[in-house]
């Protein structure tokens, strides 16, 4: 009787951990109360495009603290793809201090599991031995998503090459 009440209990407790993993699916931190990312939300928003906006400053977020694994988590790509990357991303990040500061993000949904985004994203590079700015301006990525079990980048297409060309001051910026 005591092994089965054991069995019992580790049941309930596996069964319990599984839907609250589930439930968390790809849930992301709020950021629609967070000063700094609250003008990217809209009233019209729905449940599914505030979650949406929500991995996505997830994902800039990572990339910004210079997390490779969190950042190359939202892409969909094979493991050997995703490590070349990390090596890639890691080995950048030594000596450049990137980071992608959202301005705007919309969103549209084909259906429930398949979306695309639109972000638009002042990037800054400074060097970290001289505190240089190598670059900053404004671009637009998009983002084309599939939701399964969570979201995943399918496919990611960067701004313009031109838009390298002009490079913002921070009163550009900051208008």
């Amino acid at each position: 009787m005591k092994h089965l009440t054991r069995s019992l209990i580790l049941t309930v407790l596996s069964v319990l951990l599984i839907l609250v993993c589930t439930a968390c699916g790809d849930r992301a931190p709020d950021y629609s109360k967070n000063e700094a990312y609250s003008h990217l939300y809209t009233e019209e928003d729905t449940a599914d495009a505030v979650n949406l906006k929500n991995v996505i400053i997830a994902h800039l977020e990572a990339y910004n603290a210079a997390d490779a694994e969190g950042y190359f988590a939202l892409f969909d790509m094979e493991k050997d793809d995703r490590a070349f990357n990390i090596m890639q991303f890691e080995s950048m990040r030594q000596t450049v201090d990137l980071t992608y500061t959202p301005e705007s993000i919309y969103t549209a949904f084909l259906n429930e599991d398949n979306a695309q985004a639109l972000i638009t994203v002042t990037c800054k590079a400074t060097d970290k031995a001289t505190g240089a700015i190598q670059f900053y301006y404004r671009t637009e990525l998009s983002y084309t998503m599939v939701r399964d079990g969570k979201w995943k980048i399918t496919l990611n297409t960067p701004g313009a090459e031109e838009d390298l060309m002009y490079t913002l001051t921070t009163e550009s910026a900051e208008s």
